[in-house]
């Protein structure tokens, strides 16, 4: 792997569970350059945000391509959020509230902070996780741009047939914030009351994630592992085009890349992934399924763009009356030099 030339500062992390209050408002957006839209926000991160025009597309862009007041606007947004949140984990008095973080040592902030040979995971108070690479040589000890965002989502189908994901509703008891847990498990109510387990579980090699249903039928749990980073700041990082062409992720036998083949087959499952970024690391990420044959990891991603745009890995049940819960487990190793 060739020296990094740069540092990474985009970081963009398409957290599916950061939609506001304010989604599903259409209102008029600008521009930096004056063009004008009109589309609801559907998602918000520290640099990008997704919004959806009445048509139903979905366009996702840089916070700094709008103008000024439109980047106000987001910033009371993230003000307003940060207030309601920080009342809900300082005071603990609502059901279903944040839950309560550390507020001392390197895992100030969160609820849950571990420490790998090759990564860090932190439990936010939100329930869900992010998990970052450590790279030698680093003020920060992080690698720059690079990120997996994990939460729970659960699909069931209504009368009519068609499928409806439910996120996260309420943490409904936990235990106390921590760091280097061995295992955390929280009991949490999605939206359309479906209330589950859970477990994020740790070692110095990797985590493994899981969810244990309390319907024991339907619907099915699906574990969402989401991966992303901006390709034009991979390109700036090694002269090494070698080194550019293994950026990929192997399903199996078969192989996506960044630049080329990023189209992944959605409907096909698979026992093992594989994710190498030689350009900016050379620690490589692993997924491997439980040994629940009724359990799938199935890859997606947005429509045909590269893999650095962003891409899921998904742990989700092939049929709804699996109940197998300790078989059904992610398990996500990092190997490094």
């Amino acid at each position: 792997m060739k020296k990094l030339k740069y540092v990474v500062t985009s970081v963009v992390l398409f957290s599916m569970l950061s939609i506001f209050a304010h989604a599903g408002e259409l209102r008029e957006w600008t521009s930096s350059k004056g063009s004008k839209m009109t589309a609801e926000l559907v998602s918000k991160t520290d640099t990008h945000l997704t919004l959806k025009q009445a048509s139903g597309k979905e366009i996702t862009l840089a916070i700094k391509q709008l103008s000024d007041a439109d980047q106000n606007y987001l910033k009371q947004l993230d003000e307003a959020a940060s207030d309601k949140g920080q009342n809900k984990v300082d005071k603990g008095k609502k059901k279903g509230g944040g839950l309560p973080v550390l507020h001392d040592g390197i895992g100030a902030g969160y609820f849950a902070y571990f420490e790998g040979e090759h990564y860090i995971a932190r439990i936010k108070a939100n329930a869900t996780m992010e998990v970052f690479l450590k790279e030698e040589g680093k003020a920060s000890g992080l690698l720059d741009g690079w990120a997996i965002a994990v939460e729970p989502v659960a699909y069931k189908k209504n009368k009519l047939g068609s499928i409806s994901g439910y996120r996260m509703k309420q943490i409904l008891s936990h235990g106390d914030p921590v760091e280097n847990p061995d295992q955390v498990k929280l009991s949490v109510m999605l939206k359309g009351d479906i209330r589950c387990n859970l477990i994020y579980e740790f070692s110095p090699e990797g985590l493994t994630t899981w969810m244990q249903s309390e319907h024991g039928s339907d619907p099915p749990e699906v574990m969402n592992h989401m991966m992303t980073h901006r390709l034009g700041q991979v390109l700036q990082l090694t002269d090494d085009q070698k080194d550019l062409e293994k950026m990929r992720l192997k399903v199996g036998s078969d192989k996506y890349d960044y630049f080329n083949k990023h189209r992944i087959k959605s409907t096909v499952s698979n026992d093992k992934y594989e994710v190498s970024m030689p350009a900016i690391t050379d620690t490589k990420i692993l997924f491997d399924k439980g040994s629940d044959k009724n359990t799938r990891l199935m890859s997606w991603k947005y429509a045909d763009q590269p893999l650095s745009k962003g891409y899921f890995i998904r742990s989700r049940k092939g049929e709804f009356n699996s109940n197998k819960h300790k078989a059904e487990k992610t398990t996500i190793t990092f190997k490094g030099k």
